[in-house]
């Protein structure tokens, strides 16, 4: 008789506002890998992620912390493509199945498009935080010629809109050298050429001698609240940044602190329990928003 084949699962407590985000990082396991536990009366979530051998496991341990086990795997566990993402009028984000059968808008022409992996990456556009940035970014005047830089890049999905969107000096920076691994073939299942600066590097310590036009920042609250001066100091005068991450009842903090940076703002989204905030310089400020209730 065969031994029962062993399942591996990785599991940690996290907080149950920053339940989502956990499961949009770990993203690249696969969809169907990854479960959620509420327990009664506690703020904290059980998170589990299913995993099919040890040295994946023992990587999330090394990364994450948390706990590790294993268990007789029930079959195999599926990740099937997920379904293309249409950002404003002007671009897709498809999967690899999808990337030979570009979608037409109404009008018959071709939008632009992203192929990004199902199952593999740590941003795809799906989470609201992704999604929000993407649209802000489409909604956004000619790109050409701009400067970016994409803080907390993952799976590449910021950086890699902006060079579609035809921006073409772009750095993107993330502490997670697996991600930018990951980015990186991103961006060679897109362009026939590597054109992104892909650093291994965090907002705190990272040091640029150029400023730049657009600036976009996918990031928890204490980062963007500690790198606030360092974003404002390298936005250009006429530049944008837009910043996501964040709930709700954070943003009126964020708010508070890049303006007293010297920013202002120039609007704000709202997607369930998400925020995404869109900053200027003073010389480039036309906010008619009312201050976060």
């Amino acid at each position: 008789m065969n031994e029962p084949a062993l399942l591996w699962i990785w599991s940690r407590l996290v907080s149950a506002k920053m339940a989502d985000c956990w499961v949009e990082r770990l993203h690249f396991l696969g969809e169907g890998r990854l479960a959620l536990h509420r327990l009664a009366g506690r703020p904290t979530v059980r998170l589990e992620a299913y995993l099919p051998d040890l040295p994946a496991g023992r990587d999330l341990l090394a990364r994450y912390g948390g706990k590790l086990r294993r268990a007789p795997a029930p079959g195999s566990v599926p990740s099937p493509p997920g379904k293309r993402i249409r950002i404003g009028g002007k671009l897709w984000i498809v999967t690899e199945t999808e990337a030979g059968t570009p979608a037409k808008d109404p009008s018959g022409n071709h939008p632009l498009s992203l192929v990004i992996p199902a199952g593999m990456a740590f941003g795809t556009g799906r989470h609201a935080t992704t999604g929000m940035l993407l649209r802000e970014m489409a909604a956004l005047p000619d790109w050409r010629g701009s400067r970016v830089l994409d803080i907390g890049t993952g799976s590449g999905i910021l950086a890699l809109a902006a060079r579609r969107l035809g921006a073409t000096r772009i750095w993107a920076l993330d502490t997670d050298p697996s991600a930018l691994e990951v980015a990186h073939r991103n961006e060679a299942a897109n362009f026939p050429a590597a054109a992104i600066h892909w650093v291994e590097a965090d907002l705190a310590r990272w040091c640029s001698r150029v400023r730049f036009e657009r600036i976009v920042a996918n990031l928890f609250l204490m980062p963007l609240l500690q790198g606030a001066n360092r974003l404002a100091a390298w936005l250009r005068p006429q530049g944008v940044l837009l910043v996501s991450g964040l709930l709700r009842e954070q943003a009126a903090e964020v708010e508070a602190r890049f303006q007293a940076e010297g920013l202002c703002l120039q609007g704000r989204k709202r997607r369930g329990k998400w925020m995404m905030l869109r900053f200027g310089a003073p010389a480039h400020c036309h906010s008619t928003e009312a201050p976060l209730p």
